[in-house]
């Protein structure tokens, strides 16, 4: 049985992964104000570069290397190289593209709350929602049923066992996650679209190779090389803090 505080604690995240969006939304509106234009573009451009393009590339990888989990640190390269790859030239190009009269500081914020605050939304409706109906039928007894020819056996066993033994934390570890994680979007953002500003394509290298650099560690705790979950949490909030610092004094460089 999944115990109901793991189920709740997994509701709780899906419920502010939801909210964080109109949260920042709201907080940028009163400090600095809002465009809504870059706001809509970051987040459609998050879905395209993010969950189909960059998606796409993972599945033919995985296809062709099943065996991946056996060589972290060649997946982690190749995990942070293409999410830096596929975020921050997706980033640039609509900057460039779509977003010409909204080149500063204000667009630049606006558009890293659309691709973080879609990205929480995302995570929550893809990955935990999922789990919250498998917790479900686990608990009425008919999830074997269910999954039956859906998934193979050692898959559905290997749900029902993370569902079952996972602590109520691995869920509510997600919340400060996803709170630092827009703040790095908006980061990020702004390094790029310093990058269209001034003319210099550099900027976007250095987004590359530090999106790829974040990333990696991350690699560990899903291969089962890193089993306790908070490092990795503790190694996100301190990036998030530094991003928090880096948007307070990027801001000069706009004007």
């Amino acid at each position: 049985m999944v115990s109901n505080a793991m189920i709740g604690s997994m509701i709780g995240f899906v419920i502010f992964a939801i909210l964080l969006f109109p949260a920042f939304i709201l907080y940028f509106r009163k400090t600095i104000g809002i465009t809504v234009k870059p706001i809509i573009i970051g987040s459609i451009g998050f879905i395209v570069f993010t969950q189909i393009l960059e998606k796409i590339l993972h599945v033919v990888v995985i296809t062709n290397y099943p065996n991946y989990a056996e060589h972290p640190w060649l997946f982690g390269l190749y995990g942070g190289m293409a999410a830096g790859l596929f975020e921050e030239l997706g980033r640039f190009i609509l900057f460039t593209w779509l977003l010409k009269k909204h080149l500063d500081y204000k667009g630049g914020i606006s558009f890293g709350v659309g691709w973080g605050g879609i990205e929480a939304i995302v995570i929550a409706l893809t990955m935990t929602l999922p789990n919250i109906l498998f917790a479900t039928l686990i608990n009425a007894g008919t999830f074997d049923a269910m999954m039956a020819g859906q998934l193979p056996p050692e898959q559905i066993a290997a749900v029902k066992d993370l569902l079952i033994d996972q602590g109520v934390g691995a869920a509510l570890w997600g919340i400060p996650e996803r709170f630092f994680a827009v703040w790095m979007q908006i980061a990020f953002s702004l390094l790029v679209l310093l990058a269209v500003v001034k003319k210099r394509f550099s900027y976007v290298i250095y987004a590359i190779l530090i999106h790829a650099v974040i990333d990696f560690p991350a690699v560990f705790y899903q291969t089962g090389y890193i089993e306790t979950l908070w490092v990795i949490e503790l190694y996100i909030a301190i990036i998030g803090i530094l991003s928090i610092v880096f948007i307070r004094r990027v801001q000069q460089s706009f004007y």
